[in-house]
């Protein structure tokens, strides 16, 4: 049956006092009469159960939410459920993401500790780490997705929002520079919140895979190799041989060696076993032990050799000044002519045993100023216990224990090689028939020879070298032919502060040239320095490795290996930030689709299915493309999504439309 005709009353006011809809538009909007009513509606199709139903349009207000109970016919009009599928979706992702990170986390716990086997290991290690942590940053964005967009329609529910602000929402996720819209940030709190966390997100590709580093750490093994080692019973190419077996002098081999020992001031290098090991090595060898006069005449006086022969001296002193002369004797300021700067001699009563007087002081010696020092030097068998190191193949030698054994002594009678029992001596003293080895003898000489002669200033300020008057070379020369001036011990104090060299300004300016290599700044302990490390240099003598002259030692071999390292703590803490950060936004994102009860979508579907009436038609007039920039009047026009009025023949529908022309969903306030 039909109803009277009755005019409808809708607030045509929201419509024909807003400036952005032509009058052109208007009229839709105002209700015509109507010659009969339908019947209404149970349900508004696409609103959920709890949603606002559209009562009878009769009355002077907006759209009424009824909770009649349906009477159509059905499944047409039914509101549409949740879809699960995106939320499903979204859980999946959460949880694919934060197994990739635990993931993350025990592959890198697993290479803790262990050793980098190859670069290619270490390549990999990284590229995986980084691709663990893209994966699971990329679960999490994806999450963040799916949830700000139920948000996104649980906001415009609430407020209405210039269509600016829309535009923001819409795009935030993919520009940051909408950030900078005022409107959105002061209506939109929580999708500002989602988005910025989205895109705080990569972070976690830049920060944890760099948690897995790589460190040296030195690794030790223990090899038994054949190493170099010394035999002074193996006089090969020490010496050479006149009649009758007796020495003659100095081999060239042994000394060429050590000659490079006195000049490059430090002991002939070994080829390492490895670039980085280590071994040690105990045995006996010769040393001099270097001593001044009185301390040496204390020790011997009486003499422990025989006064009767050639040279008749009671005292060692006399024997001293006998081969150095008087000028040596303590502060005795009288020049000779020449003026001796240094002097060395043999002993001719101690056969083991130099003589040096200088003309220098050296406080480091007797502490004090005075002039003329005077040292005896004497070979003795010693005892080494050493380490020999290669660090990067640089050879070094720890002495560990250095013990004096006794002087080496033998009659003059000694240089005939036979006496010394060749290639059966035997030099370590705990032996049960202790020889000479024909190598001591040698030794002394190859000292003797370096030691003796004398430098001296003559008259016109020559500085000139005269070798020992037993050498075939006798006559003088520049200084710089002596074996001594071309090694470091030229520039001991006691030789450099020579008061004949200071003295005299035509001499370098008054001072002789030094450089500082006087190892343990005396005459005397650089002297017993350069026989230790002419001993240590015995190691690289060829002969005897020709020889085979070798041992098996128990060689440490030290190699820098690499290994992973892992900083659990920046890792777990990055991967639980950005997991509770997203965790937070689903639990939002889940109550804002119970409150939406649908699925919302950012699809353009939905914009079409959104944005019909309302008002919304005399904003695009002239406008179809949607190109930019958005002029002002349409920027600024403030939307909101809820119940909408239908055009003509239409009923209430959910959409968008301008400020004041559309109701809440289910009654939903507007605070």
């Amino acid at each position: 049956m039909a109803r009277p005709q009755e005019r409808t009353a809708w607030n045509d006011s929201a419509f024909e006092d807003n400036p952005y809809i032509s009058t052109r538009h208007q009229k839709p909007y105002a209700v015509p009469f109507i010659t009969e009513i339908p019947q209404p509606r149970d349900h508004i199709h696409g609103l959920p159960d709890s949603a606002s139903r559209m009562a009878n349009p009769v009355g002077t207000g907006p759209p009424e939410v009824t909770n009649s109970t349906s009477q159509g016919n059905g499944d047409s009009n039914r509101p549409t459920a949740i879809a699960w599928q995106d939320p499903i979706l979204a859980f999946l992702f959460f949880i694919a993401g934060l197994f990739t990170a635990v993931g993350h986390h025990i592959y890198y716990g697993v290479l803790d500790g262990t050793p980098v086997n190859s670069d290619s290991q270490q390549v990999w290690a990284i590229r995986i780490g980084t691709g663990l942590a893209f994966l699971t940053r990329t679960c999490l964005t994806a999450t963040l997705g799916i949830v700000v967009v139920q948000q996104f329609w649980a906001t415009l529910r609430k407020r209405a929002m210039t269509i600016e602000a829309i535009d923001s929402m819409f795009g935030i996720m993919t520009n940051p520079w909408l950030f900078l819209n005022k409107d959105m940030l002061m209506h939109a709190k929580r999708v500002c919140a989602f988005a910025a966390i989205s895109w705080l997100l990569p972070v976690i590709p830049i920060i944890t895979p760099a948690t897995l580093s790589v460190y040296s750490h030195a690794s030790q093994a223990e090899l038994t190799l054949e190493v170099p080692t010394f035999n002074f019973s193996n006089p090969s190419g020490w010496a050479t041989y006149g009649g009758a077996g007796v020495i003659s002098g100095v081999g060239p081999e042994v000394s060429r060696l050590f000659t490079s020992v006195y000049t490059s001031n430090t002991f002939a290098p070994l080829t390492p076993p490895f670039p980085n090991s280590s071994y040690d090595m105990e045995f006996w060898g010769p040393s001099y032990k270097c001593s001044s006069l009185e301390e040496f005449s204390a020790k011997n006086n009486p003499p422990t050799w025989s006064t009767s022969g050639l040279h008749n001296y009671t005292t060692v002193e006399d024997d001293f000044y006998a081969e150095i002369g008087s000028w040596a004797s303590p502060g005795n300021s009288t020049l000779t002519n020449p003026a001796y700067v240094f002097k060395g001699t043999d002993s001719k009563s101690l056969v083991n045993t130099i003589y040096i007087g200088t003309s220098g002081f050296n406080a480091f010696w007797d502490n004090s100023a005075r002039r003329n020092v005077r040292l005896v030097c004497q070979l003795h068998n010693t005892s080494y216990a050493v380490t020999v190191g290669f660090d990067n193949g640089i050879q070094s030698i720890r002495e560990n224990a250095i013990a004096d054994m006794g002087f080496q002594n033998w009659s003059t009678s000694g240089y005939d090689s036979p006496f010394y029992n060749d290639n059966a001596c035997a030099p370590d003293p705990s032996g049960a028939n202790v020889t000479i080895c024909p190598t001591y003898y040698v030794f002394q000489q190859l000292f003797s020879e370096f030691l003796t002669g004398s430098v001296t200033v003559s008259s016109v300020g020559d500085l000139l070298y005269t070798p020992p008057s037993s050498s075939p070379q006798a006559s003088s020369s520049g200084a710089g032919s002596a074996p001594l001036f071309r090694s470091g011990l030229m520039d001991c104090a006691d030789i450099a502060n020579s008061s004949v060299i200071t003295s005299d300004a035509d001499i370098d300016g008054g001072r002789l040239k030094t450089f500082g290599r006087c190892r343990n700044r005396t005459l005397a302990a650089a002297v017993e320095d350069l026989a230790r490390n002419f001993t240590y240099s015995l190691l690289a003598y060829q002969s005897w490795a020709d020889d085979g002259v070798a041992e098996r030692a128990h060689v440490t071999v030290t190699s820098l290996v690499n290994f992973f390292a892992y900083n659990r703590a920046l890792l777990l803490v990055a991967y639980a930030a950005a997991a509770a950060a997203t965790l937070a936004c689903a639990v939002v994102g889940a109550a804002a689709l119970r409150t939406n009860g649908f699925t919302g979508s950012m699809a353009f579907s939905a914009v079409l299915l959104t944005t019909r009436g309302g008002g919304l038609e005399g904003l695009a007039e002239g406008r179809w493309l949607g190109e930019k920039p958005l002029p002002r009047g349409v920027r600024e026009a403030r939307l909101r999504f809820g119940v909408v009025k239908g055009g003509e023949g239409e009923g209430a529908h959910a959409g968008f439309g301008l400020e004041g022309a559309v109701v809440p969903l289910g009654g939903m306030s507007s605070r």
